[in-house]
């Protein structure tokens, strides 16, 4: 199979792809902080109940 020969991105499209890249960055970056606090409260929960 041949690669197919494309011109490169316009300025137009390159924005477009950097915004959803922006997007999907801040998403996850949002679901990482959700799980680290998520992860400190059940750790918080199961020491405190330890007694």
């Amino acid at each position: 199979m041949t690669p197919i020969d494309r011109p490169p991105y316009t300025v137009e499209e390159t924005v477009v792809i950097r915004k959803r890249q922006a997007a999907r960055s801040r998403v996850m970056g949002v679901a990482l902080v959700g799980l680290c606090i998520l992860f400190f409260f059940i750790t918080v929960v199961k020491v405190g109940g330890a007694n």
